[in-house]
């Protein structure tokens, strides 16, 4: 069975300001006939709100309502209020990690013959949850990955050896080596969509709106990170 998340709030959820600054929304024209959810990611496209897709990197904010078809009609101008402030911090689901089942380890090894890369160290930096099995709750940074013996190493010693009960999530793209993976400051994270943080995508480039900052396990084991915008920039084509 796999890590599930029990989260009752959707898409990105304001839950602080770096500067302890409220953030009471700023009112941008919204793209008529079109549905937003509150916690939207959203950008500017011809001057109005559209939600936010993958790969998008023109990001203005996210919106701090939810409009139907029925509210935000076709035949009339409708302003929605958007978070704004490049210091607020949010909290989002994740999606498209690994999630898998030790085959082995030691005390500061997790053997894992399933993971799909055998290069070294392309799962280096990247960030381990332990959430069922030996060594459940344990959250860990990998240091180095042996691609020969599906090996990764970590930064602080497990309590016990991983065996074929640990099963963990790790996040990030391991295909470059340690330039796709997600762990606290990693900066450039994308989007799957408008209410969801890519675990999986490539972010080599940096190319991604978000930074992830430091999140509580509880949130991490909900399948939830914490971040922040790492621009907005309005796109006016």
């Amino acid at each position: 069975m796999t890590l599930a998340a029990n989260r009752t709030t959707d898409g990105f959820e304001l839950v602080g300001n770096m500067l302890n600054v409220s953030d009471n929304g700023v009112e941008y024209e919204l793209t008529p006939n079109t549905a937003f959810t509150k916690g939207d990611m959203v950008v500017l496209t011809y001057g109005k709100v559209a939600a936010a897709a993958a790969n998008a990197t023109n990001v203005l904010g996210v919106i701090a309502e939810t409009f139907t078809t029925s509210t935000n009609p076709s035949a009339t101008t409708t302003k929605g209020k958007i978070y704004t402030n490049p210091f607020n911090i949010y909290r989002c689901t994740f999606a498209g990690h690994t999630d898998s089942t030790a085959t082995g380890g030691t005390t500061t090894t997790l053997l894992d013959t399933a993971l799909s890369t055998s290069t070294d160290n392309d799962w280096r930096g990247a960030l381990l949850y332990i959430y069922e099995g030996t060594n459940a709750g344990c959250l860990r940074t990998v240091t180095s990955y042996t691609g020969s013996s599906d090996t990764l190493t970590v930064t602080e010693p497990f309590p016990a050896a991983c065996d074929t009960t640990t099963k963990y999530i790790l996040l990030g793209y391991g295909a470059v080596s340690g330039d796709n993976v997600i762990n606290i400051g990693k900066v450039g994270v994308d989007l799957v969509d408008a209410n969801t943080i890519d675990s999986n995508a490539t972010i080599a480039s940096e190319a991604g709106p978000l930074v992830v900052l430091p999140t509580p396990i509880e949130e991490i084991k909900n399948l939830m990170l914490r971040v922040m915008l790492r621009k907005s920039l309005f796109n006016t084509v």
